[in-house]
């Protein structure tokens, strides 16, 4: 759960204070319903609520928020020392298993398919931040990525060209779910984790 945990607070789960807690919020695209329901597989140890749908101005989502439980308090004062989510001094502490890195990057990755680059979307992070990002993933999986500046928007986000990409692509593919392969650079050869399995199909 907690490599589950870690790659979604990277990407789009949000801790929100909640009475006297800490719950998560997941929201996903309707069109990733599957994800939705590895996700509340993989966090049924916090008791998620039931998934729902909300049709949202033509943007439907899936939804599900978990009970309150104290490992969500920790990571909320790890992940949000000021109330805004950052990353942490000690990602590279966090961030070491392949799981959890999928994660994020199927939270927030996307590949160029004409080049086989891959791209991790990290707007909401300084650049001080994506720099503790790039050290961990250098530590931790012998991968470089690099911090591009968008020419229009005060935003960065994380860059991996075609070798690291590739190198990055056979640390995760395991982990990915079948809704999510299309991510994925190059040609695959499992169908990744089932959402009823929550462990790599063979």
């Amino acid at each position: 759960m907690k490599d589950t945990l870690i790659g979604t607070l990277l990407g789009d789960g949000y801790l929100e204070p909640h009475g006297r807690g800490v719950r998560l919020q997941i929201i996903h695209s309707a069109r990733y319903k599957a994800y939705v329901e590895w996700k509340h597989h993989e966090l049924a140890e916090l008791k998620p609520s039931p998934l729902h749908y909300q049709a949202n101005r033509g943007y439907p989502y899936w939804r599900f928020v978990t009970r309150c439980h104290p490992v969500l308090t920790e990571l909320r004062a790890i992940f949000y020392p000021n109330g805004r989510k950052a990353v942490p001094e000690n990602i590279a502490e966090l961030l070491t298993s392949p799981k959890s890195l999928a994660v994020w990057f199927m939270d927030d990755g996307a590949c160029d398919r004409r080049q086989g680059s891959l791209k991790i979307e990290t707007q909401c992070f300084s650049h001080e931040e994506l720099e503790r990002l790039c050290d961990a993933l250098r530590k931790n999986f012998g991968v470089e990525a690099h911090i591009h500046r968008s020419p229009k928007r005060k935003a960065h986000w994380l860059y991996l060209p075609v070798a690291q990409a590739r190198t990055f692509a056979q640390i995760i593919e395991p982990f990915v779910v079948p809704v999510m392969r299309y991510k994925l650079p190059f040609p695959v050869t499992t169908e990744g984790i089932t959402p009823e399995m929550g462990c790599p199909a063979h």
